[in-house]
């Protein structure tokens, strides 16, 4: 555990150093801040442009920064032959490949943070100053914020481990440009199961049937819709939701583990 944990902590400081990082995230704190300025179209509509729009900025360039991280850490170690290095010494494969999934969640949740914390920065100048009627508002809109905010994380956490699962074998643009179509077919991955429904063929259908049971099916993390209209989001659904998250992502570890523990160096 001490040798996953610090091996986490190195990935960190070197993620967070990385330029492309700080440029996503500069560019979605600006955008997110900006979403104020967009009301002036519909001033009635306020709250609703803001969550919206704050919480697509957010999914999307959580994903971008997920993918480019998850997708080129194992891909660059090899490269730079640092893996050798580090593997020689008593560490096994495993704690190796955990420790670089581990760290890169730590950046991408600090991400996020700063990201979430923008955005209720815009709900506190909204709400901060008017009467106990509108603060209880403020308080439900905070509340369903949080819900999206982590179902955001349960979202970009499976595309990680999808990623760096991937990256065992590939090359770095393979793994980012997976990873991004990945998020992409994820989100349409219940339309599969429509269109196998209307295949005569039966191996199309089952070769398309498969591909819906494997895929992440990413949609189930959106509640942003529910959250812009005022919806109340069930903690059973969320929590259903999440522990199909976890266990996606168990089951893409475990592979990925097993990957890299094949892999000659």
């Amino acid at each position: 555990m001490k040798n996953l944990i610090y091996i986490a902590g190195i990935t960190f400081k070197e993620i967070m150093r990385n330029r492309l990082l700080n440029v996503l995230l500069l560019f979605a704190i600006i955008s997110i801040a900006s979403t104020r300025f967009f009301t002036i179209f519909a001033p009635s509509e306020e709250m609703k442009i803001i969550q919206d729009t704050a919480l697509g900025m957010i999914r999307f360039i959580g994903m971008l920064i997920t993918v480019f991280i998850c997708g080129s850490l194992l891909p660059r170690e090899a490269e730079r032959r640092t893996t050798v290095t580090v593997l020689s010494k008593p560490v096994r494969r495993t704690q190796f490949f955990l420790g670089k999934f581990a760290g890169s969640l730590y950046a991408i949740f600090l991400s996020l943070g700063l990201m979430a914390l923008i955005l209720y920065i815009l709900v506190f100048f909204k709400y901060g100053h008017l009467d106990t009627a509108d603060s209880a508002e403020a308080f439900f809109i905070a509340a369903n914020l949080a819900k999206a905010l982590f179902m955001i994380v349960m979202e970009l956490v499976v595309i990680g481990s999808i990623a760096i699962a991937v990256s065992t074998f590939t090359s770095e643009i393979f793994s980012v440009t997976f990873g991004i179509l990945v998020f992409i077919i994820g989100h349409l991955a219940n339309y599969l199961q429509h269109i196998s429904d209307r295949m005569e063929l039966l191996p199309l259908k089952v070769v398309t049937l498969l591909v819906y049971y494997i895929l992440p099916h990413l949609e189930n993390f959106n509640v942003q819709n529910a959250i812009v209209l005022g919806q109340e989001v069930s903690l059973f659904y969320i929590f259903k939701a999440a522990s199909y998250g976890l266990l996606y992502t168990a089951v893409m570890l475990i592979l990925g583990s097993l990957l890299f523990s094949e892999k000659e160096f």
